[in-house]
């Protein structure tokens, strides 16, 4: 997640800060992860509808719905008391359907590589220590380093969507899915770079949606959703929210999303302090494969 996405002393923040100092051990554990349920208040439904990654998983909160939804989860998750602390929610729940990787992603050759678990935020960790360090420092690890294309390449024709939200290294993600024999229907990536979309649309995706994060607590599943289960659901702050179909508004052709990219990063660079997150909001890119129906 990125600096601007923590524009001010959001509620997402405190949020979010508040998950990471339990998770740290700092407060008492977790009793509810964000937007997650008790499995008494929302049984699943067969994991039947394909799969979701989920590339930077954190809390959780994402992998959660995905579920919810129908799909199996493949959750990609660095820090490991992150990845601890959410599969034991998950156990708790009763959750099957969900198999978190503890991995950082690098476009290097390595089994191992050092994290920068961020001492304000844990979303704002990273293998990078610039990113990683922001705001309060950070805690140096060494964890397990993965090649997200090798780690998906068997299961890559059931992938329905794909979800990158890694501080610094989004675009390496992107290249190792771009690389994947069969290419998901649908992806994300947190605030898309024209560098980004060009990569999308040299693969064969050719439409194209921004999505305000600004506002994803008030999105609601659409009733004609084609992805899995439809419920009502609120999405807490600091979630993804919809993707794909059901996503509001027409897709746009890829020049179109270029004006459109251009403009929001010309106007995030001339607004003082993240005013232009404040203000607007801050957007992630969502596309879709010429393939897809």
């Amino acid at each position: 997640m990125s600096n601007n996405r923590k524009s001010g002393l959001s509620r997402a923040a405190a949020k979010v800060r508040e998950a990471g100092r339990a998770l740290r051990g700092k407060n008492a554990p977790l009793s509810n992860l964000t937007g997650v349920e008790t499995a008494a208040e929302a049984p699943l439904p067969a994991a039947d509808q394909g799969i979701i990654v989920d590339i930077g998983m954190n809390d959780g909160t994402d992998s959660y719905y995905y579920r919810k939804r129908g799909f199996q989860v493949i959750a990609v998750e660095a820090i490991p008391d992150l990845c601890k602390a959410v599969s034991q929610k998950f156990d708790e729940l009763g959750l099957d359907g969900i198999d978190i990787k503890n991995f950082a992603i690098t476009d290097s050759d390595v089994d191992e590589v050092t994290f920068y678990v961020n001492k304000f935020d844990t979303e704002w960790s990273s293998v990078d220590e610039e990113i990683g360090s922001r705001a309060e420092g950070a805690e140096k690890i060494v964890v397990p380093a993965v090649d997200v294309s090798k780690l998906l390449k068997d299961v890559s024709k059931q992938i329905r969507y794909a979800k990158i939200d890694i501080e610094g290294l989004d675009n390496v993600a992107l290249a190792q899915i771009m690389s994947l024999p069969d290419r998901p229907p649908y992806i994300s990536v947190e605030n898309g770079s024209s560098d980004m979309l060009q990569t999308l649309y040299e693969n064969g995706y050719d439409r194209f949606k921004f999505s305000n994060q600004k506002y994803t607590h008030y999105q609601t599943i659409p009733p004609y959703s084609p992805h899995g289960k439809v419920f009502d659901h609120q999405f807490p702050d600091g979630a993804s929210g919809l993707f794909g179909e059901d996503l509001e508004g027409e897709w746009l052709s890829y020049e179109d999303a270029m004006k459109v990219q251009k403009g929001l990063n010309l106007a995030a660079q001339h607004a003082p302090n993240n005013l232009f997150a404040v203000v607007i909001g801050w957007f992630d890119l969502h596309a879709k494969h010429s393939s897809a129906k």
